[in-house]
């Protein structure tokens, strides 16, 4: 299935995809077909994606907290048996690890384009806009996929409940 192979390395194809679609509108710009918005658009734009990109973090590290604690109040089980709830089978198998392994990833990748994003209005001076351009169209799409991907995973765990 394609979203298998999606989610056996997110980080990569979230980035090629974002980086093709900031490469597409820098050509388009360098083709005069669409115009660079103001400085000031651009800089309050790099602003709001940082801000952003560090909100949800924020929230995906609580989601991330909260898997982890209900995880520490369930016992171990060595093996899974009929009478056990659909959470403590989920924390008992691999789809667990991976769940926190994507959410971790999604944390790391919004941190870096937060800290991207200020690290560049800090160091650009104003010749640069077209930088700026680029970075706000590859954080956009970079901050849209990581929030589907992880409310891909909410959804599923979502199911997991409602079929028990």
């Amino acid at each position: 299935m394609m979203i298998d192979k999606y989610f056996q390395k997110p980080l990569l194809w979230d980035y090629m995809f974002a980086l093709l679609l900031s490469l597409g509108f820098s050509y388009l710009r360098s083709k005069a077909l669409i115009s660079i918005p103001k400085e000031e658009y651009l800089y309050s734009t790099v602003s709001d994606l940082s801000t952003i990109s560090l909100t949800m973090a924020g929230f995906i590290l609580t989601l991330l907290t909260v898997l982890i604690s209900f995880k520490s109040s369930t016992t171990k089980k060595e093996k899974i048996s009929d009478a056990d709830t659909i959470f403590e089978i989920f924390f008992s198998t691999n789809l667990y690890f991976d769940t926190v392994k994507h959410l971790k990833n999604a944390i790391k990748s919004l941190s870096f384009i937060a800290v991207l994003g200020y690290i560049l209005k800090l160091c650009l001076s104003s010749s640069n806009s077209h930088l700026l351009f680029s970075f706000n169209i590859l954080g956009v799409a970079i901050t849209i996929l990581t929030l589907w991907r992880c409310l891909l995973i909410l959804s599923k765990i979502i199911k997991i409940q409602q079929e028990n």
